[in-house]
C-alpha cells in the first residue's frame, strides 16, 4: 500500500530537514512566525532608532509645539522609509526564503505558489479590493470619530505616506506598495498560510488574516487590516497562486499613497473627506458580487487541486 506521506513529499518536493524528520507543519509555521517576527521588529526598531539618532545629531529636531513637532517628524520620514525598505527585504523576505528552502522544499517558488496564475484571477482580486475599500475606510473613519482621535495626531500619522513630488511619490510606491506586496505576501501567504493550510485548510485564511491585522500594530485599523488579510488569504487559497493576493495588496496600498499625494502648489491630488454612505451602499454589494464571481471562476481549479493540498 502506498504511503500518503511519502506521496505528498514526492509531489510537493518536500525535501527540507523539517519535512524529512516528519515534524508538524503547524509547529513550523508558529516557529517561523515568532522567529521572523521577533527578528523583523527588533531589527527594524534598532535601525529606526539609529536613523532617528542620526537625524537628531544633524539638527533635525526643532521644538516642542505641534508645528515644530510635525516639521521635526518630517525630517525623520525619509530615513524611516529607507529603514522600512531594508528591513522588509533583509529581515522578512530573506529569512522566509531561507527557512522554506532549509526546512521544507528546495523548490521555493512552487511551495509559495509563485507560479504563473490566471490574469482573470488577478484582475478580479484587484476589482474586489477596490470595491471593498470605501466600506473599510468608512468603518475606520467612524471608529476614529467615536474615539475622538485628534486630527493633528492623524495628520502626523499620515505624514509617512504623504508625497510632495513625482520622485517622492515613485519612491513611496516602491516602499509602501511594491515592497509589502512582495515581502509580506511571501511571508504571510506564501509561508505562514501555505504551511498552516496543509492541516487547517480554509481555517488558515481566518487565522493568518487575524495575525496579519495584529502584525501591523495599528489598533485603529485592526479590524480593517484583519479583514484585508483574510481577503488576501482567500485570493491565495482559492487561486492556488500568490499573484492575485500580491496584486490586491499592491492596489490597496497604492490607492492610500495616491490619496495622500500633494501637488507642487500644496493642494492634495485627490480631495480628502468623509466617505459618503451612499458610496459604501454602491461599492459594497458590487464587491460581494465580484467576490462571488471570483469564487465561481476558481471553482474548477480549486476542485481539481492535488489530494495533498486538500488540507485536513
Amino acid at each position: 500500500m502506498a504511503d500518503p506521506l511519502f506521496e505528498q513529499h514526492q509531489s510537493e518536493n518536500l525535501d527540507g530537514s523539517w519535512e524529512r524528520n516528519g515534524r508538524s507543519p503547524n509547529t513550523s509555521a508558529l516557529l517561523g512566525l515568532l522567529g521572523i517576527g521577533v527578528l523583523y521588529f527588533n531589527g527594524q526598531s534598532f535601525l529606526a532608532l539609529a536613523a532617528v539618532g542620526l537625524v537628531r545629531l544633524s539638527g533635525g529636531d526643532t521644538g516642542s509645539s505641534f508645528d515644530s513637532l510635525l516639521t521635526s517628524f518630517q525630517s525623520y520620514v525619509g530615513p524611516l522609509r529607507i529603514v522600512v525598505f531594508i528591513s522588509q527585504f533583509a529581515l522578512m523576505l530573506a529569512p522566509t526564503l531561507i527557512l522554506i528552502k532549509r526546512w521544507h522544499s528546495s523548490h521555493v517558488r512552487a511551495y509559495v505558489r509563485l507560479t504563473r496564475g490566471s490574469l482573470t484571477d488577478v484582475l478580479l482580486a484587484v476589482l474586489v479590493t477596490v470595491s471593498f475599500l470605501p466600506a473599510g475606510n468608512y468603518v475606520a473613519e467612524e471608529f476614529i470619530r467615536q474615539l475622538r482621535i485628534p486630527e493633528k495626531l492623524m495628520q502626523m500619522n499620515a505624514e509617512i505616506f504623504t508625497s510632495r513630488s513625482p520622485a517622492e511619490f515613485l519612491w513611496l510606491v516602491i516602499v509602501v506598495c511594491v515592497t509589502p506586496a512582495l515581502c509580506e505576501e511571501l511571508f504571510f501567504r506564501g509561508y505562514i498560510q501555505r504551511t498552516f493550510e496543509r492541516t487547517m485548510d480554509w481555517r488558515s485564511v481566518i487565522l493568518v488574516g487575524a495575525i496579519f491585522g495584529l502584525f501591523h500594530f495599528n489598533p485603529l485599523g485592526l479590524l480593517t487590516l484583519a479583514v484585508l488579510g483574510m481577503l488576501l488569504g482567500y485570493f491565495f487559497y482559492r487561486s492556488r497562486s500568490i499573484l492575485p493576493s500580491m496584486a490586491a495588496h499592491f492596489t490597496n496600498n497604492f490607492i492610500a499613497v495616491a490619496a495622500l499625494y500633494v501637488t507642487s502648489d500644496g493642494t492634495p491630488l485627490f480631495s480628502a473627506g468623509t466617505i459618503p454612505l451612499w458610496l459604501v451602499a454602491v461599492t459594497l454589494p458590487a464587491g460581494i458580487g465580484l467576490l462571488y464571481f471570483y469564487h465561481s471562476h476558481t471553482a474548477f481549479r480549486f476542485a481539481t487541486r492535488p489530494p495533498h493540498e486538500a488540507g485536513g
